[in-house]
């Protein structure tokens, strides 16, 4: 846990959070600020340090954003960094989700349950839950890669053409026969990944790595 402060890290705000920031700090995270020490936050502070946030992640996630909302400086702040801005819709009809559901309209990636959360973090990390990942030992390697012996028909798909994750399923449902095609398409992504075949795009699709 990262937090940012709008004055010197010396100067807590919320005076109550002190110990909050405290905990961060002796559970290995870190309270930082752009600020010198023994400065006061100051309003525009909290607005200029959301360019922080966005930069030191590799994706933003907003839960709740209502409108007008502070919360648009960061999205757009992740945008201009080449970062993902991750989205949960709320209700339409809530005043605190307005800016939330605005930001999906404009083409924020949506998180409307764990299965999705899951694929975008496999997208930007890599990040399979343990029981998806190929067995050890004498398991075979997906094939199509180093030491396989038959096609890939992920990797021969995105020789193709690059594809986002909606489409490599559609062909992960086509070709995994009887295994469950998430997990058959995520072992076959990473080692494909690993081996230095493909590799994700900027705008989330997947393609073949040009040499």
């Amino acid at each position: 846990t990262v937090a940012f402060l709008g004055g010197g890290c010396d100067r807590p705000y919320p005076a109550e959070h002190a110990q909050l920031f405290q905990q961060i700090v002796d559970g290995g995270g870190a309270v930082a600020s752009e600020c010198a020490w023994d400065e006061g936050p100051k309003p525009y502070r909290f607005r200029l340090r959301n360019r922080l946030i966005a930069a030191l992640a590799r994706a933003t996630l907003i839960v709740e954003a209502g409108l007008p909302s502070g919360t648009f400086s960061t999205a757009d702040e992740a945008l201009a960094a080449s970062r993902d801005v991750l989205v949960v819709p709320g209700a339409i009809t809530a005043a605190s989700s307005r800016g939330a559901n605005r930001l999906l309209y404009q083409g924020a990636t949506p998180i409307v349950d764990d299965e999705t959360f899951e694929d975008v973090l496999f997208s930007l990390f890599g990040c399979l839950k343990r029981e998806a990942w190929p067995g050890g030992g004498g398991a075979a390697r997906p094939s199509g890669l180093p030491g396989g012996d038959l096609a890939n028909p992920v990797v021969d798909a995105l020789r193709a053409e690059p594809l986002g994750m909606e489409r490599l399923y559609a062909v992960a449902a086509a070709s995994c026969g009887d295994a469950e095609p998430r997990s058959w398409l995520m072992e076959r992504l990473v080692e494909a990944e690993l081996a230095g075949v493909v590799a994700r795009h900027p705008d989330g699709r997947w393609g073949p790595v040009v040499k």
